[in-house]
């Protein structure tokens, strides 16, 4: 999937100074109408490739831009939705629901596979919940067969007791034999070594039982890590869109900068609101700080974005003072956020 990213980009790059891609079909089409029709049929790439000629020709509109973020989300969707398939046919159910919850693939239904990511979605869910029933009803199972025992071995305990209180008064009152003593002796022992090999049971069991919490521990645990690496990696894209764009910038093709910039902020926006969602609800306290680190990552992006978008701008008039003082800021962003993400990089390589 990373050589379809590199291979759009290298389209985009070509597009975007003109000679690369000319559309021909039945006669000569406008680049709008190619542009809607790659969009409708769900070639997110080649539509991104029509838009940058369009905005490289100088019909850059509001309209242009919302469709470039558009279609960008929709790549991305695109990219999710095949990570999720994997991991649904490798019986991850976790990790394929993981990828799905709160995407554009489930979110927007003018996506290719938006039925298809929606069923997947719907399926996941049902087998992850069903696994997560069946660990909570055999511990339970476990729990009660544990007081159950317990039960039978104070019931044991008390009637040995019992008996015991029994063979005392008959010894004081009716002077019974010896054979007959013997023999209640042996039954109360045959009663508690039956009380010790039922507790021996028990205790074997309740091992079992906290085996079993420790297994449902580890795997919400490497649950969160999948999940934590996957923003990650939805950060790192981002981050080679803006090295590409502070080249494409220094370089003077605005076209090309422009794309790279958009595309590494909705990498970006993406991350933000899924590491969010995820620090709110599933995050283990322990890493608390490790989720932190990224969303100020994150910002710290976004904010270069912000700057070399700003840069493009002024890109033909790179001597003033607005150029540089947005450029260097957008450098010096970017520098911060590289060397959060490469913390939280080292703590996903230690697990």
């Amino acid at each position: 999937m990373l050589l379809k990213f590199a291979v759009g980009i290298v389209a985009f790059v070509a597009l975007a100074t003109g000679g690369y891609f000319i559309v021909k079909e039945n006669g000569i089409r406008t680049l709008g109408e190619t542009l809607s029709r790659n969009l409708d049929s769900g070639d997110y790439l080649a539509a991104l490739a029509i838009a940058g000629k369009m905005k490289g020709g100088g019909t850059a509109t509001p309209e242009l831009e919302a469709t470039i973020a558009k279609t960008a989300r929709l790549l991305v969707a695109e990219d999710i939705y095949h990570q999720a398939v994997k991991a649904g046919n490798e019986e991850r159910w976790v990790d394929a629901r993981a990828l799905l919850v709160g995407s554009e693939a489930v979110s927007n239904p003018s996506f290719k596979y938006y039925e298809e990511a929606k069923r997947l979605l719907q399926e996941t869910e049902a087998l992850a919940a069903g696994v997560a029933h069946k660990t909570a009803v055999t511990i339970s199972t476990l729990e009660e067969k544990a007081k159950t025992e317990q039960g039978k071995r104070r019931e044991l305990e008390q009637n040995k007791k019992k008996l015991e209180s029994t063979l005392s008064e008959k010894e004081k009152t009716l002077l019974q034999s010896k054979a007959e003593t013997a023999e209640a002796n042996r039954k109360a022992n045959l009663s508690q070594k039956d009380a010790e090999a039922k507790q021996a049971e028990l205790v074997a069991e309740q091992a079992r039982a906290k085996a079993l919490m420790e297994q449902v521990e580890r795997e919400s645990k490497q649950k969160f890590l999948f999940e934590f690496k996957t923003y990650r990696d939805l950060a790192q894209r981002g981050k080679e869109q803006l090295d590409n764009a502070a080249i494409e910038i220094s370089a003077k093709r605005d076209p090309a900068a422009l794309i790279y910039v958009n595309q590494g902020r909705n990498f970006f926006e993406e991350a933000k609101a899924k590491t969010a969602e995820l620090k709110s609800s599933r995050t283990p306290t322990a890493y608390q700080g490790q989720v932190d680190a990224l969303l100020s990552a994150l910002g710290d992006f976004l904010e270069a974005s912000k700057q070399f978008r700003s840069a493009v701008f002024l890109i033909d008039d790179q001597g003033s003072a607005a150029f540089t003082e947005s450029f260097s800021k957008g450098k010096a962003a970017l520098s911060n956020a590289v060397s959060l993400l490469l913390g939280v990089s080292s703590f996903l390589a230690g697990q």
